[in-house]
C-alpha cells in the first residue's frame, strides 16, 4: 500500500495528466479500502499470529490501528469510500485508454460513471443509511446486494474495454506500450475484487444482525482449506506486485521520454552554439574551392592548356559546390522558423509531392505508394513532404548500400488508418539499423554515412516537423531485414456541428479547429 502510494505520487509529479490524476486516485481509493478494512480486523480481533504477521508485519502496527478510537459510523464510511471511488475511476481510466473510434462520444460523457457511486456513497453515509435500513432487514440485504452487483458490472466493463483495446492494436510497438499501461489497472482490479464483497453495512451493523456480520470476511473463513487459503495469500501478493512493478515501469518510462526529449533539446541548443564550428567548416570548404580555382586559372595561363585537367578541376569544383549548398539547405531546413500551416489536405498530395522530391533526386530509384484518394489529414503539405522525402531518400540509400535495389524491391510510402491516428509508414529492404545507432539516428548533427556530404540533421528535422503536427515517429529495425519508420498522426475527423476535429491522442484530447488554415 505505502509502496503503491509512493510510485502513484512520484507518477504524478512527473506527469501531471488525466492519466496521472486517475492513477493517483485509483491508488488512494485501494489504499483508503484496504486501510478501512486492515482497521476493521485489528479492531475485531480473533486472528492468528501468523495472520497478524501477514497483514500488520508487527503487533504493534495492529495495536496502533486497534486503538485508534472512531466510531463504526467513520469506519464503515472510510470503507465504503474507498470501495465505491475504486471501480468508476477504473472505468474512467479504462475509457481514457481506449482509442476506438465508437467510444468517442462515451469519453467525452466519463463523468456519468461516477452518478451512481455517488448515489450509493449518499446511501450508505452512516446516518441515512441508519434512517433507511433501521428494522428492515429486506432493505439492508438489497442494498448490499445492488452495490455489489454494480461493482462487478464496472469491474467487468473496464476489464472488458482494457482486453478490447489490447486485441485491437496492430501496430507491435503500440501494443507492447499498451500491455505496459493496461497491467496496472488489471492487477489493480484484481486485488480489489479479492477483497470487494466486504460491505460497509457488516461494519455499521456489527452488533445489529448476524446476516452482516458474516459479510465480506471469507479470507478470514476458518473452513477454507489450506491449499485455498496459500492460493489465496499468492493471488494477493502476485497482484500487488504486479501493480507496484507496473506502476514503477509506467513512471520510469515517462521519467526516461521526459529526460530524452532534454537531452535533445540540449544536444540542438550545444548545436546552435556550435554554428560557428560550420561555419568554420564551410570557410575551409570554400578556401579549398579557392585552391581548384587558382589551379584551374593556372592550367588555363600555360601556352597549350590540359583540357582534361582542366574539366577534372571543374568536376570537383562543381561536385564541391553542390554538396556545400546542399549541407547549408539541410541545416537551413533544421533551424528555420517554426511556424506551420495545417490545412486540411488529402494524403495523396503529400504523396505526390514527397516522391516528387525523391525521383528528381534519384530518377532510377523505385517507389511504392499507397495513399487513398479519400484519405484525409490536417497538414502543412510542404513541411510533411520534405519530411517524408527526407525517409524515403534515407530509404533508398540503405537498399543501394545493401545492394537490394533488384527488380521488385522498392521504398515503400503508405498512408492508412489506425485507431485514432493515421499512420504514414516509409519501409525499406536496407540491412537495418544496429540497436547501437537506434537511440542516436535522431540526434542533430549525427551521421553514420560520409560526414563531408551528410550533416546528420535530416533525422532530426524529421522528428520536430512530426512533433509540430502533433504526431510520434517510432523507428522498426530488424539488421538484416530492414527498416520501417512510422509517422503517428492526429486522425482528422469531421463532426456536423462544430466542424473539424483533431484528436491529440498522446493526451487523449480534442482539439476543436475552425474551417480553414491554422497556424501552429
Amino acid at each position: 500500500m505505502a509502496l503503491l502510494l509512493a510510485a502513484s505520487a512520484v507518477l504524478l509529479m512527473v506527469r501531471r495528466n488525466q492519466e496521472s490524476w486517475l492513477i493517483f486516485g485509483l491508488v488512494v481509493s485501494l489504499d483508503i479500502f484496504l486501510l478501512g478494512i486492515l482497521t476493521y480486523i485489528a479492531k475485531k480481533g480473533g486472528i492468528g499470529p501468523q495472520i497478524e504477521t501477514l497483514f500488520y508485519l508487527t503487533s504493534g502496527v495492529r495495536r496502533w490501528l486497534q486503538l485508534r478510537v472512531m466510531t463504526l459510523g467513520q469506519l464503515g464510511f472510510l470503507v465504503a469510500v474507498g470501495r465505491y471511488l475504486f471501480p468508476p475511476l477504473l472505468l474512467a481510466l479504462a475509457l481514457h485508454h481506449s482509442l476506438s473510434p465508437w467510444l468517442r462520444p462515451v469519453r467525452r460523457r466519463a463523468w456519468m460513471v461516477f452518478l451512481l457511486p455517488a448515489a450509493t456513497l449518499v446511501v450508505y453515509y452512516p446516518a441515512v443509511f441508519k434512517q433507511l435500513t433501521q428494522n428492515r432487514l429486506g432493505l439492508q440485504k438489497w442494498f448490499v446486494r445492488a452495490s455489489f452487483l454494480w461493482i462487478l458490472v464496472y469491474l467487468a466493463l473496464a476489464a472488458a474495454l482494457l482486453i478490447y483495446e489490447y486485441f485491437s492494436v496492430r501496430i507491435s510497438y503500440m501494443r507492447r506500450r499498451y500491455l505496459a499501461k493496461a497491467l496496472l489497472p488489471l492487477s489493480m482490479a484484481v486485488l480489489f475484487a479479492m477483497y470487494c464483497p466486504q460491505d460497509p453495512a457488516q461494519i455499521y451493523l456489527f452488533y445489529g444482525s448476524d446476516y452482516m456480520w458474516l459479510l465480506g470476511l471469507w479470507y478470514l473463513n476458518p473452513i477454507l482449506s489450506p491449499g485455498r487459503y496459500l492460493a489465496v495469500l499468492m493471488l494477493t501478493a502476485a497482484a500487488g506486485v504486479a501493480c507496484f512493478v507496473t506502476l514503477l515501469r509506467n513512471t520510469q518510462t515517462y521519467i526516461l521520454k521526459d529526460k530524452e526529449e532534454l537531452v535533445l533539446q540540449r544536444k540542438f541548443d550545444a548545436a546552435n552554439m556550435g554554428v560557428s564550428v560550420f561555419v568554420h567548416s564551410m570557410k575551409n570548404q570554400l578556401l579549398a574551392n579557392r585552391v581548384l580555382h587558382k589551379r584551374i586559372k593556372a592550367v588555363l595561363a600555360e601556352p597549350q592548356p590540359d583540357l582534361e585537367a582542366v574539366r577534372r578541376y571543374s568536376a570537383m569544383l562543381d561536385e564541391a559546390n553542390e554538396g556545400l549548398l546542399g549541407r547549408m539547405e539541410e541545416l537551413y531546413q533544421s533551424v528555420k522558423a517554426k511556424s506551420l500551416y495545417l490545412t486540411v489536405v488529402p494524403v495523396s498530395q503529400v504523396a505526390q509531392k514527397a516522391a516528387e522530391r525523391f525521383q528528381a533526386k534519384y530518377p532510377e530509384g523505385r517507389l511504392r505508394v499507397e495513399a487513398p484518394e479519400d484519405l484525409r489529414i490536417l497538414a502543412d503539405t510542404t513541411h510533411l513532404a520534405e519530411a517524408l522525402y527526407n525517409l524515403l531518400t534515407n530509404g533508398w540509400e540503405a537498399m543501394v548500400m545493401a545492394g537490394r535495389t533488384g527488380e521488385g524491391q522498392a521504398v515503400s510510402l503508405r498512408f492508412y488508418n489506425e485507431r485514432l491516428y493515421t499512420v504514414i509508414q516509409v519501409a525499406d529492404q536496407g540491412e537495418g539499423i544496429p540497436k547501437a545507432e537506434q537511440k542516436k539516428i535522431f540526434d542533430p548533427f549525427y551521421s553514420s554515412k560520409n560526414s563531408n556530404q551528410n550533416w546528420g540533421m535530416g533525422l532530426y528535422y524529421v522528428r520536430q516537423i512530426v512533433k509540430s503536427h502533433l504526431g510520434h515517429l517510432r523507428l522498426e529495425s530488424q539488421p538484416g531485414k530492414g527498416t520501417r519508420f512510422l509517422v503517428l498522426l492526429p486522425r482528422y475527423t469531421v463532426r456536423e456541428k462544430d466542424g473539424p476535429v483533431l484528436l491529440e491522442t498522446g493526451e487523449n484530447k480534442e482539439i476543436t479547429l475552425p474551417r480553414g488554415t491554422e497556424k501552429l
